[in-house]
Order: structure tokens, then sequence, then C-alpha cells
């Protein structure tokens, strides 16, 4: 007899891998909780070893061509899978039968046309499988939904995960997709918990677990301001993240009572395009001390990273803006091993996620993995917690309760949302010392007191 007698069209095969078997859950871990534990971050006693498992093959990094991919678009169900899927209820596997179960949708772009895209998706997906793995109760049915990186994919995915019963939506990835998913979930009650950094998408109902740069920026001027520094200057791209960050450091800086004195920007991230204008502002700055008692401004931000940065910012000290004068400052794109093997930037000073609560996921998802997880993989993790939180009880209370005062503590630290949508961040200051990167200023691991 023949063994397959039913055919369903599924995008990925991580797609019905998710559909038919995440629904399994390890032993022992310290889920996100609606407030911080007591104790050292991400240490849990005799935490067991999460499950060993092979991921799919994954596209070559190096290979960075926005090609379309070619994808096995037909997978067999086999006969003991069908009951599971239906439209009412989404699936629901026999250990499960009876339980007061939390549904969530994890909607990513499995087949999009970008290779770092499908990349990101495959480490995303996995993270998300580790969290299942390692939930003391087996009470969240979780199912992955390919996007296909498009508007009309994500609509498509989005309509999928309510058909199937979703209680919340995690994902998308991409900003516009967030809007696309929103304009299905919205109506039913469903809140989506988004990825994007775009806070210009985040609105009530809406909400970015990510690390927008505007959060980065807020916290490192918040910063400086505690260290006396009045006076602000801005060495950066030209570029839609340079555009973002710049808009975010006026605000910031007229927040804290400063002054932004001088702003030079360029377009590229050649040191040919660099030159020019780090020299204009450092003659800004040469001029000020000449003129006044007082240094024309006393830290300005870099918000570059990687290449870029290592061009960037020995252009300041060369061009006699000394770094023991004026505070060299940083977003989380200072986050990198060569960032702290840069001599200009000793000393210097950059916001970024909590490093400590991360500790623990690096560690259980290299070991059930054989790999480095993606700088997304976290949000994912964490997206399965706290939508295991939301849809835990009444339905009309969804909203309440992602609202939360109290915020919630996960692998990427403390987080807490408000009626807009964004994301209210615990970002750690990290000074640049002797080839290393050390907290100065930690995160913060609740919400701040009241005064």
């Amino acid at each position: 007899m023949r063994e397959r007698v039913r055919k369903t069209k599924i995008e990925l095969k991580t797609a019905l891998m998710a559909l038919v078997a995440l629904t399994l859950c390890a032993c022992t871990t310290v889920p996100m909780d609606p407030q911080p534990r007591p104790g050292p971050v991400g240490q849990v006693p005799d935490r067991p070893a999460p499950p060993q498992t092979t991921p799919d093959q994954t596209p070559d990094p190096q290979d960075r061509r926005d090609d379309p991919v070619e994808v096995d678009t037909t997978i067999d169900v086999p006969d003991a899978a069908a009951p599971y899927f239906n439209n009412r209820d989404g699936l629901t596997l026999p250990h499960m039968a009876g339980r007061d179960t939390k549904r969530v949708a994890l909607l990513l772009p499995f087949s999009a046309r970008s290779p770092r895209l499908r990349e990101e998706a495959a480490s995303m997906f996995r993270a998300a499988e580790l969290a299942l793995f390692q939930r003391p109760d087996p009470d969240v049915v979780l199912t992955v939904l390919d996007t296909k990186g498009t508007e009309d994919g994500t609509r498509s995915a989005t309509t999928a995960a309510l058909q199937q019963g979703a209680d919340v939506i995690l994902g998308p990835v991409i900003a516009r997709n967030v809007l696309a998913a929103s304009q299905i979930a919205t109506p039913s009650g469903t809140p989506v918990l988004a990825f994007s950094n775009d806070q210009s998408v985040a609105e009530r109902g809406r909400y970015l677990l990510s690390f927008p740069p505007e959060s980065e920026v807020e916290r490192i001027v918040g910063y400086a301001a505690s260290e006396g520094v009045l006076r602000f200057a801005y060495l950066g791209p030209d570029d839609a993240y340079g555009r973002r960050v710049l808009r975010a450091y006026e605000q910031a800086v007229a927040r804290v009572g400063g002054e932004l004195t001088a702003v030079e920007t360029y377009d590229g991230n050649d040191i040919s395009v660099m030159q020019a204008p780090a020299k204009r502002i450092a003659d800004f700055h040469r001029q000020g001390r000449s003129s006044a008692t007082r240094d024309a401004f006393e830290a300005i931000l870099l918000p570059e990273g990687g290449t870029a940065l290592r061009s960037l910012a020995p252009l300041m000290p060369f061009n006699g803006v000394d770094p023991a004068r004026v505070m060299f400052m940083g977003t989380s794109r200072w986050d990198n091993r060569d960032t702290a093997r840069e001599p200009a930037l000793g000393g210097g000073v950059f916001a970024a996620a909590d490093k400590e609560a991360r500790a623990a996921f690096l560690t259980d998802y290299e070991r059930a993995y054989g790999d480095t997880p993606s700088s997304l993989a976290s949000l994912a993790y964490d997206a399965v917690q706290l939508g295991a939180i939301v849809a835990d009880g009444d339905p009309r209370t969804r909203i309440r309760r992602i609202e939360s005062p109290l915020g919630f503590y996960g692998t990427d630290g403390y987080v807490r949302f408000g009626p807009d949508g964004r994301p209210d961040r615990g970002i750690a200051v990290f000074r640049v010392m002797d080839g290393q990167f050390r907290v100065i200023d930690p995160a913060p691991r609740g919400p701040a007191p009241e005064s």
C-alpha cells in the first residue's frame, strides 16, 4: 500500500519539521519572567545539556548575491501527521491533547532572495526550537511559517497562523513585512511581536523585540551627561542608519540639556571619503580651544563598526583630537573584537546589550547545534518565552500582559513595552580597555524605581 497519501505545499522543510515536531520540551531552565529573578543572570543549577540536533544546510556565508533561491515546494505529509492539521485549532500532538496550550506562530524569511536573510532565518529557527526544548512545561505549540521575505508572503503566513489558532505572532524581521503582518493580525486582536529595529512601524498591538539604535544613542548620551559632558559632536555616515542615529542624537543631547556643536557626515565607508570631514571637525575643535577656555566639544559620536570604524577612529587623533580630552562614543556597532584592538578607541565608550544575560544562551546554542548563533537568534529565543507569557490567559488581556509595567527579563536582558510598541531596553555601557570591553555602567535588570 502506498505510504504517502497526501501532499501539502510547504515552502521549506524546516517549516514542516517545526509544525510536526516542535512541541517537544526539555528539562530545566530559566524561562523569561515577568520580572527579573534574583541571583546571578543565566546561572541555573544542574542545567542539562540541550538536545543535539542536525540543522538543515544553510547557504554559504560568503555568498551575498540576492539571486532567487530554488526551494523544493512540495513535501510529503505522512498519514500519521494528517489528523494534527486543521484550520480551527492548528496543530495538536497526542501528548498535548486536553492541555491548556499556548499557541505561538513564528514568521521568518526562509526562502527570501537574500542569502543573508535566509541564514538569519535558519539560526533564528534553531534558537526558537531551543527555547521550546528548554521550557519546563510542554504547553506551547510553535508553528513556523515562511514569509518568503515579501509582503504578500507575510500576509499569507499570518493568515495561515491565525487559521491555525495562533495566540501571538512572532516576527517578521523586515519593517514593511511587520506592517503587512499587522494588517491581518490586528483586527483579530492578536498581538505581533516583531524583530525589526525600525521604530516607525511600532504601535500598540505591534511591538518590537529588538535593539533600535535610538535606544543605544539615548543610553550613551545619558552616560556622557552623567560624567559632566555638555558639548557634543557627531561624525558619521550619511546613510539610513547614520541619519536615524543623528536624529536620535540631536534629541538625546537636547533632553540632557547639552549642546550639539558640530556635525560632519560622509557618503560611503572608505577612508578616502572620511578624511575631509574628519579634518573639518578636528579643526573646529582646535579653533574652539584656542579662542575660549573650554573645548568646542567634550564628546564625539562615531556610529560605525568593523573596517569603517577602524578607518574613521584614527583620523581623530591624527588631526589633533585627543581621546584623553574628548570622549569617543559609539553604538553597538562597536561590539566586535577588532574594535577592542584599535588603539585610537582605547578609553572609548559604547552602549550595547547585556552580555552577562546572554552568556547561557550562547553556550546552550553552541552545544546544541555546534555553531555560533546569528545576531538576531537570541531575539527569537526570547520571543518564544515571552509569547508563552502573553498567550497564557484571557485573550482579551493579551495587550495588558505584554505592556506589563514590570517588563520582562530574558537572554538579552531587560525589556519593557509601552503603548507605543517600542522596546524600553536595559542597555549596558562598555569601555574599551586593554584590548577588552569592560562594563562601566551595568544594564538595569528591571524598571527604574519611581521617584
